[in-house]
């Protein structure tokens, strides 16, 4: 489930060191319509040193006598980030401690109410993820994408051979329309949780990827950055506006925090287990009732073979090969559900598959990109000619490309990147609503019901497909993967059990 991420696990509340407690404690919380400071690294303060509830020392600068942890916390909260020349952004405001360290719409419109209502700078709100930031520059305070999708924007360069048009978010775009200037992209993406991050990224794992960057998995929801510490390093250079790179045990410290944050104990436990190559690994899941475990099987069988929920990695990163023995069945590395802008409609009446169609505020986000193939791929396969070779010149109308923008691929003769994004964990799953990778499922109900509908539409382009079928090769195919509709409660009972 892409995004169902997020990311894109389920078990228990939030753990810290210590507890849940703990980390409300360090909390950005919205009290009496007032922004609490979040604790942070710098400032000494009069008085007796205070601990907080992970032990950390407050108030005060830490130093090489503080653990890793504690630097790193104090280091995730701190918006003054003293000598990084920062923007008053910390780690903190767009990872909500009390959000499970994530964006949620309703969350940033209790926060941008509360900034209006009193004149208190809040400092989620900068220019640089306003809707009209490219027009208005710093005077910018359109913040229709954070306070009704909770998305930021995120800039990634355009590939040598791949343009934006000049017909903005027109669907469809005419014909007529040109290639912009621009060298860059701007996509608006939900914001991850921190959850559970020590058993996501780069795993080592089977199945890669044909193309980098991270053929293996990555972080960041389309699995472009290869650590925690260069995921946090580019967080801080595009979101919290740094202009003096932070020295490297600044960055090892964050991850030191980021990697203490599990969604249960249970979780931890298996991150350690799978540090240390114990096998057969610990089950993750919590004790489970009938109507759960029956969901469990459902989720093994439709879910499982991409979201990785057994096996020797069950992190929910890595896709199994599922199929009868000695016959495995491999499902890439990354995927497209199309939870993007504009989705497919099918042309046939009745349809035979009906995506939830996105709103008008999503659909504001989409742009149209011309992507000029090589003509020489691996396969050799030219461009231009009669079928079936493709176009040397395609056209691109969606909200996000995915790892397009990272390859510039398709290119004639294979599988591209279009719209393709990592597997998220689903563990947790039931607290970090929304889901996919641009909140367009508020609900898991939500995100079920458009699962049901890419496996009709899967369905109806390919009845054999992989994901379709655990009897790969039967001819005529066995459809039998897709969950049912009489399946549903189950499979609710334990994704929100996880």
């Amino acid at each position: 489930m892409q995004h169902a991420t997020r990311p894109s696990s389920l078990l228990g509340n939030a753990m810290t060191p210590n507890s849940r407690k703990g980390l409300l404690t360090a909390a950005l919380v919205l009290v009496a319509g007032l922004l609490i400071v979040a604790c942070g690294g710098s400032g000494e303060a009069e008085g007796p040193v205070a601990l907080d509830a992970d032990g950390c020392r407050t108030n005060v600068v830490l130093t090489s006598q503080d653990s890793a942890f504690c630097r790193g916390k104090a280091n995730f909260h701190d918006r003054k980030l003293s000598g990084l020349g920062g923007n008053g952004r910390a780690c903190v405001d767009c990872h909500m401690a009390g959000e499970r360290f994530q964006l949620t719409p309703e969350a940033v419109r209790a926060r941008f109410a509360a900034m209006n209502a009193t004149g208190v700078d809040d400092p989620l709100f900068r220019a640089i993820d306003a809707d009209d930031f490219r027009i208005n520059g710093s005077a910018a305070r359109d913040f229709t994408n954070l306070t009704t999708n909770a998305l930021v924007r995120v800039t990634i360069p355009l590939p040598d051979n791949v343009k934006l048009l000049d017909c903005g978010a027109a669907v469809p775009c005419p014909i007529t329309a040109r290639p912009t200037a621009e060298t860059e992209a701007d996509i608006w993406r939900a914001t991850p949780s921190i959850l559970d991050v020590r058993i996501t990224g780069p795993d080592g794992q089977a199945p890669a990827w044909t193309r980098g960057p991270n053929l293996r998995g990555g972080f960041q929801l389309d699995g472009r950055i290869d650590t925690l510490q260069n995921q946090a390093l580019a967080a801080l250079r595009s979101h919290a506006g740094i202009t003096t790179e932070p020295p490297a045990g600044f960055l090892d410290d964050l991850a030191s925090f980021q990697n203490a944050m599990f969604s249960s104990a249970s979780v931890k436990a298996l991150a350690d287990a799978m540090a240390a190559t114990v096998l057969p690994l610990p089950d993750p899941d919590p004790v489970l009732n009938s109507l759960e475990t029956v969901g469990k099987a459902v989720f093994n069988r439709a879910c499982g073979q991409c979201h990785g929920n057994q096996g020797n990695h069950p992190s929910g990163s890595v896709p199994l090969l599922l199929g009868p023995l000695g016959t495995p069945t491999n499902i890439v590395r990354y995927h497209d559900i199309l939870t993007t802008c504009p989705r497919p409609v099918d042309t046939v009446t009745p349809p035979r598959f009906s995506f939830t169609p996105c709103t008008p505020s999503q659909m504001k986000n989409v742009r149209t990109y011309q992507i000029t193939n090589s003509g020489t791929p691996p396969s050799g396969t030219a461009c231009g000619g009669p079928a079936p070779q493709p176009p040397c010149v395609t056209r691109l109308t969606t909200s996000d490309p995915g790892r397009l923008l990272l390859t510039g691929f398709p290119q004639p003769g294979g599988p591209g990147d279009i719209q393709h994004f990592d597997t998220p964990s689903v563990r947790g799953i039931a607290r970090t609503a929304p889901y996919f990778h641009n909140n367009t499922a508020a609900t898991l109900e939500e995100v079920l019901e458009h699962y049901k509908q890419f496996f009709k539409r899967v369905a109806v382009q390919n009845p054999g497909a992989p994901l379709l079928t655990t009897q790969p090769g039967v001819t005529p195919p066995v459809i039998d993967r897709p969950f049912t509709d009489d399946e549903i409660p189950a499979l609710l009972a334990y994704l929100r059990k996880l």
